[in-house]
């Protein structure tokens, strides 16, 4: 008798959802694990009248959490995607949830937004007055699970067009920025990142920090130096000059 209770007490653990972010080792020996990633979509253009968007707080509030929505056989791997749209108030606490682009797979659509309202916290938005701000985000949530690979680049070259790109008349380096002795700024502030919509003539007219500092004063001071900077606009094949994207990146000293 012993044995068949020792068989169905493993058939009911290997029934178990898998707790996310923590992995495994299967049957055969190979390292597994399920988690979520999310990724918000910020396709547009850099706001002329935001220093920052709204930004997970993964810090405080880490979304690996839970269980993952179905169990994961030796033999599984899966890979599903669930479109929200998630409205977030000035706290920075998500206020309601909806999808938007389902997985077609009950467990996931169902799972989604009850993770995101439970767990996800949010740095808010941030205006060049010093107003913080909520907002609507997309968030692609991706559900994997399966055994752990190592991704290698494929054989081949692939050909892309260069995009025509605007270029800084000086040096964006920490002096620009203001990081420096004296700045004021957390120990753990180790740089910053973003992206200015530059336009045709050369001035910036957009600055949006992807990796604001969060201290507001210093964040708004911030873009405001960058958008002094001056451009080389960029220019299609012809000579034209065009409005474009620039990104930039810049470490604070130690």
């Amino acid at each position: 008798m012993i044995a068949p209770i020792i068989a169905a007490v493993a058939l009911t653990q290997t029934a178990i959802p898998p707790k996310l972010g923590e992995p495994w080792i299967g049957a055969d020996g190979n390292q597994r694990e399920a988690s979520i990633g999310l990724q918000i979509d910020r396709s547009g253009e850099p706001d002329p009248e935001l220093v920052r968007g709204l930004q997970i707080n993964w810090k405080d509030f880490p979304y690996q959490k839970g269980r993952f929505p179905v169990a994961v056989a030796d033999a599984d791997d899966h890979s599903v995607a669930v479109g929200t749209l998630l409205d977030v108030a000035a706290t920075g606490v998500p206020q309601s949830c909806r999808i938007a682009t389902p997985s077609g797979k009950a467990a996931f659509d169902d799972h989604a937004c009850p993770h995101l309202m439970r767990y996800l916290r949010f740095y808010p938005a941030l205006n060049r007055s010093g107003t913080r701000l909520g907002g609507t985000l997309a968030i692609r949530v991706r559900y994997t699970a399966g055994r752990i690979r190592i991704e290698t680049a494929a054989g081949g070259v692939a050909l892309t067009v260069a995009r025509p790109m605007p270029r800084p008349l000086m040096p964006i380096n920490a002096a620009t920025v203001g990081f420096g002795p004296g700045d004021g700024l957390p120990a753990d502030v180790g740089g910053t990142s973003g992206s200015l919509k530059v336009e045709a003539d050369g001035s910036v007219s957009g600055c949006m920090l992807a990796a604001p500092t969060q201290v507001d004063a210093f964040d708004i001071k911030m873009c405001e130096r960058l958008r002094a900077v001056k451009f080389e606009p960029a220019r299609e094949p012809d000579g034209r000059a065009i409005a474009a994207r620039f990104s930039f990146g810049v470490a604070r000293p130690r």
